[in-house]
């Protein structure tokens, strides 16, 4: 039995590959990283948090095999130099998964620009800077993989979530076109549209006045657990698959939206709950 598990991670998809995770503090960027690294990736973790970077790092089979670069992705000067430490420790990047975001808990009219520009700088600009730092490197190589985390509110958007859901939309018609110009580079990219996963990702979510909501809500507490999203995410990536839409029963509701938008647009203000 052992004997087979360790032939399986020997030879899977990231033995041996080098996969940078932003966000990998908590939540799913931490699960993933625990996940990866029992198929034998040597991961490079990022987020702004050290301390809770080295509690998932002593989660990871093998950490001498990883390494963190504390990251703050908003400081979008600071992409290029947390890219050539990479460089510098491995010699090359075959994945990365921009995973870093930041959630909203409030109504449109009792928020401002400024919160508006945070989840943009966060949840979108963030990710597409650190996309265009590496993307040379992967098309000089003719290889690499692009794996974005997005959401199901990338397709579908509700009450007290509209500027959070604008971030992910945003993600999928930039990666979209990015996908199209990548025909034939030997790069490949994945958008992972994750639906309710039990992580601290509500608690800190952005309230009104900037404050965040610091408290885990009920679609969240009862979720899948990350580990399981973990795996299931990994699976998909591992066969390169385009678009991964994973969760309970909320992972249909891109298809709702495409089948009959107008019930979508009746159901939602009388269904979702907006605290």
């Amino acid at each position: 039995m052992n004997t087979n598990t360790q032939h399986t991670i020997n030879n899977g998809f990231y033995n041996g590959k080098v996969v940078w995770i932003t966000g990998a503090s908590s939540g799913i960027g931490a699960a993933l990283a625990v996940e990866l690294a029992s198929k034998g990736a040597h991961l490079v973790l990022s987020a702004r948090r050290q301390e809770q970077l080295e509690a998932v790092l002593a989660e990871c089979q093998s950490p001498e095999n990883h390494m963190i670069v504390p990251l703050d992705v908003t400081r979008f000067e600071t992409h290029a130099s947390a890219f050539e430490a990479i460089l510098a420790r491995f010699s090359r990047l075959d994945t990365i998964i921009v995973n870093a975001g930041i959630g909203q808990r409030s109504s449109i009219a009792d928020s401002d620009l400024e919160m508006e520009r945070r989840l943009m700088d966060v949840n979108f600009f963030g990710c597409t800077s650190l996309t265009r730092t590496i993307l040379p490197h992967f098309l000089s190589n003719r290889s690499g993989q692009i794996v974005v985390i997005s959401s199901i509110r990338g397709f579908i958007s509700s009450p007290r979530r509209g500027m959070y859901a604008a971030t992910k939309h945003a993600l999928h018609g930039y990666y979209e076109g990015l996908r199209s110009e990548l025909f034939q580079s030997g790069v490949s990219l994945s958008i992972v549209c994750p639906g309710y996963v039990n992580t601290d990702f509500s608690i800190y979510s952005l309230t009104n006045g900037h404050s965040t909501f610091g408290q885990m809500d009920e679609e969240h507490l009862k979720a899948m657990p990350a580990k399981t999203f973990a795996k299931r995410a990994v699976r998909g990536l591992e066969r390169q698959k385009a678009l991964l839409l994973i969760g309970g029963w909320e992972r249909f509701a891109p298809w709702l939206v495409r089948l009959s938008p107008g019930l979508v647009r009746w159901m939602i203000p009388r269904v979702i709950k907006t605290d």
